[in-house]
């Protein structure tokens, strides 16, 4: 009879600590979980989706982009590889040409680089065409 009552205090002082134990990690987890959220780090930040213009109306028009920001210059029934730029201050925005990547075919683009304004001159060296407007980086 002895050894019952032992077994089943033992069996109850076992039952205590696990269910201690995993609500104890419960609450430091959900600790975690809102510290992490409120963290203002790098690593939450949110990312922002491309400007998108078309080739067809983006002359004359005035693009604006926060710094670090793109632009994906859709290009029709032209080849994007065949679009190449000039940008009057490249300290302001980069061009990155158009192609193909096994299957995948990528637009042109321009990202931001530093707050100001710079004017862009594409041209689509199978047509001729010339496609010029103006990026603002803020």
């Amino acid at each position: 009879m002895m050894k019952n009552k032992n077994i089943a205090k033992a069996s109850a002082f076992v039952a205590l600590a696990a269910a201690t134990a995993i609500s104890l990690s419960a609450c430091s987890t959900a600790a975690d979980e809102d510290s992490s959220a409120n963290d203002e780090s790098s690593e939450t930040s949110q990312v922002v989706a491309p400007t998108i213009i078309d080739v067809a109306t983006a002359d004359g028009q005035t693009i604006d982009i926060s710094n670090g920001g793109f632009v994906d210059i859709t290009t029709g029934d032209t080849d994007p590889a065949d679009w190449s730029a000039v940008i009057s201050d490249p300290a302001v925005a980069a061009f990155t040409a158009g192609g193909k990547s096994g299957d995948a075919v990528m637009n042109p683009g321009l990202q931001g680089t530093a707050a100001g304004t710079t004017k862009v001159e594409l041209t689509n060296k199978t047509t001729g065409q010339v496609v010029t407007f103006t990026v603002n980086v803020k």
